[in-house]
């Protein structure tokens, strides 16, 4: 019994010394990070609708809010933007003028509240190279775009990733920007730049973030949505532009941030990758949780929750933010409330997809009028426009009716081009039926209503009841009937001249001039010395479906 325990106690003493020789076992922690995400800001600064001149439930300034208060609340944050952050209100269009008069607004306040990265938005190029690369440069944060590239050299022309360590966390932040830029912004606006698919980019950089950089967590940082139906899985057809659903299959990406489609998305699962989407202009924040558990070297994540936290009125307006937009937002109060002309009757905008419309016609004209083009054409751009009213119109109503940066564009089309635009303008009626003797339409679900284009110069009828692509009828340029190879000068905006919003049949197209006015700008000058405008509509083109007379029935002869 004696030697039994004596056996014993050697064997504890051995196998204490056994442990005190490796060390104490390691014991797993848990560290939380909070990742913050914006974007889609589009110089959206204050809580101002400048076009609507009322309050708005979005802003930069409510956002920062919420982040001074989360980092009070928890140590490890980060804060990002998914692009296209300099471009989209006049605080942004008054400072791209006039660049020389300080810092870019949205450069200046985001810098304030310590960003930590953005992504390149497609609308960064809306002003051209010099007004990004200046705002880009008075950045505290990169601006990462791993797939934009320089055609001299194929080299990274923005940073292409960020690592940043976080709570004793390595994160992996990979920049991309959505490829389709080509297909929306003129050369002039983009010069040596090309574009590559996102997925090949992030197939060759996530590799290096996991291996080289060490990074426990990989982010990719897009300005770019999902190209699928989220409900169904269903294509929607939009992957020029669109690569996330693609992106969630390539090894090693934990989390998607994601913008460009204005979108307000949930924290989604996409082949097993999360994905969040905050919305535009700062009218929510995405919050995004990840617990990681710890041992020795190694961070392993095992939850991520998230939230999208809105900016209501019971956000409070962050004075920081305030105080570097107030000039700006002065300003552009001042420009927008800027008289320009005085209409002598409604210019209504109601049916300006049902019929030829005075508001239409005059952007058509100031086009026509700019480059002396055969044809002008353009669309109802905002979703629902009541349209100029008598009496005072104001840069804030241009606005609202051309709230774009588009620039004017003059190209060469054939017949044949024309009709076929004309015709996927046509495809904007998805049904079309008799009630009550009325021709009752419907618009085709899925398309956008601003890709409705009309043709100012020629004359045509469109027949909602024919079949798709055989729908413009009556197709004539100066009374006689336009022929497929027939030549024509088109003055059309730069986004549309690109082939953009379906109007395939223009990519490609000879370009005869770029004016570097936007078209909103020429229609506020042609205001300003007209003084006083009226409604004309000459009713080049109509909505109406084929008729003809019925056979007369035969005359009875008299009877004798």
């Amino acid at each position: 019994m004696l030697s039994f325990r004596f056996a014993r106690r050697a064997l504890i003493v051995a196998a204490s010394a056994a442990l005190l020789a490796v060390g104490p076992v390691a014991r797993a922690e848990r560290v939380a990070v909070t990742i913050l995400q914006t974007t889609d800001l589009h110089g959206h600064l204050l809580p101002w609708d400048y076009q609507r001149a009322q309050p708005a439930d979005d802003g930069l300034a409510r956002v920062a809010s919420r982040v001074a208060a989360i980092r009070k609340e928890t140590p490890n944050v980060l804060l990002l933007d998914a692009g296209d952050t300099i471009q989209g209100t006049p605080i942004e269009f008054l400072h791209a003028k006039n660049p020389s008069k300080g810092a870019d607004p949205m450069a200046e306040a985001m810098s304030a509240m310590r960003y930590d990265a953005m992504s390149v938005g497609n609308h960064e190029f809306n002003f051209g190279l010099a007004v990004l690369r200046k705002a880009q440069k008075e950045s505290s944060f990169p601006w990462l775009s791993a797939n934009t590239r320089n055609v001299s050299d194929g080299s990274a022309a923005f940073p292409e990733y960020l690592v940043k360590t976080v709570g004793g966390i390595r994160i992996g932040i990979l920049g991309l920007t959505t490829p389709n830029i080509p297909n929306w912004e003129p050369s002039r606006n983009r010069p040596g730049l090309r574009w590559e698919d996102p997925v090949d980019a992030a197939a060759r950089l996530v590799p290096i973030l996991r291996g080289k950089e060490k990074c426990d967590f990989v982010v990719v940082l897009i300005h770019s949505g999902p190209e699928v139906d989220l409900k169904t899985g269903q294509p929607d057809g939009t992957e020029d532009e669109n690569r996330v659903v693609a992106l969630s299959k390539v090894p090693g990406i934990d989390l998607l941030l994601t913008g460009h489609t204005h979108r307000r998305i949930p924290l989604t699962r996409i082949n097993g990758v999360a994905m969040i989407q905050p919305g535009r202009w700062g009218d929510v924040l995405a919050r995004v949780d990840v617990t990681f558990e710890t041992a020795g070297d190694k961070a392993t994540a095992v939850d991520v929750s998230a939230a999208l936290l809105p900016s209501d009125a019971s956000v409070a307006t962050d004075a920081a933010i305030a105080a570097i937009a107030a000039p700006h937002d002065a300003a552009a109060r001042i420009y927008m409330d800027t008289v320009v002309a005085t209409a002598e009757e409604d210019f209504p905008g109601a049916r300006a997809r049902l019929e030829d419309t005075a508001l239409l016609d005059f952007v058509n004209d100031t086009m026509l009028g700019a480059t002396g083009a055969d044809l002008a054409m353009t669309s109802l751009l905002p979703g629902r426009f009541e349209g100029f009213r008598k009496g005072p119109i104001k840069v804030r109503n241009v606005y609202t009716l051309y709230p774009y940066e588009n620039q004017l564009v003059e190209i060469e089309v054939d017949g044949a081009t024309l009709k076929a635009c004309l015709e996927h303008a046509a495809e904007f009626y998805g049904s079309a039926t008799w009630e009550d003797g009325r021709l009752v339409l419907k618009p085709k679900e899925g398309m956008i209503p601003y890709n409705f284009d009309v043709v100012q110069g020629a004359s045509y009828r469109i027949d909602p009841t024919a079949p798709v692509g055989s729908r413009v009828k009556e197709l004539a340029y100066k009374g006689r009937p336009v022929q497929p190879s027939d030549r024509f000068t088109l003055a059309v905006n730069a986004y549309r001249a690109q082939g953009s919003g379906g109007y395939k049949a223009l990519k490609g197209a000879k370009v005869v001039k770029e004016f570097p006015d936007e078209i909103r700008e020429l229609l506020i000058e042609r205001l300003k010395k007209l003084g006083t405008v009226r409604p004309v509509t000459d009713h080049n083109w109509v909505v109406a479906p084929d008729a003809a007379w019925a056979p007369e029935a035969p005359r009875r002869s008299p009877v004798p």
